[in-house]
């Protein structure tokens, strides 16, 4: 247990130091950012339900990578246009060397593109709150994306079983 504890700090950690603040308060550029951080995370939890090891878990993954890649999506034709195509080539996944550490990476990632999202709408706020609005309803509407990661990293956590 105190190893697992130490796992997620370290990814939560890196994930919050990676994570740079907005240099910019260009609206297009911000949301372009969103969307990016939104379809890459779709991409990688897509990545990790490829490697999940049972289906269950598999399916329900996918289904968190369906609905934010559909939210990107949404966020893309809304404010930039349904024709906009964005450079998506730079789209790393993050991993882990097992099932338990790709999510928590996911998770980390999750809280990381929250947090972005929520920042992104106060610099907005002002210019566009219509725009600022809909980042802060995206951010809202993945918010519980983070409840069954952490239920799902405790179910596969092996030493969740033992007392």
């Amino acid at each position: 247990m105190l190893r697992a504890l130490k796992v997620i700090g370290q990814i939560l950690a890196s994930a919050s130091h990676s994570r740079e603040k907005s240099r910019t308060t260009d609206p297009q550029e911000l949301l372009s950012d969103s969307y990016r951080d939104l379809a890459r995370l779709a991409r990688q939890i897509f990545a990790h339900a490829d490697e999940a090891p049972y289906p269950h878990v598999a399916a329900r993954l996918r289904q968190i990578a369906e609905e934010k890649r559909t939210t990107g999506d949404l966020l893309r034709r809304k404010i930039l246009g349904s024709d906009t195509k964005l450079d998506e080539s730079s789209l790393a996944v993050n991993g882990g060397t097992n099932h338990w550490e790709r999510m928590a990476r996911d998770l980390a990632d999750h809280t990381a593109v929250e947090a972005c999202l929520l920042e992104r709408a106060a610099i907005l706020n002002e210019s566009l709150p219509e725009v600022a609005e809909l980042l802060r309803q995206t951010a809202v509407a993945n918010h519980r994306h983070a409840r069954i990661f952490l239920d799902l990293i405790a179910r596969a956590d092996p030493q969740a079983e033992q007392t």
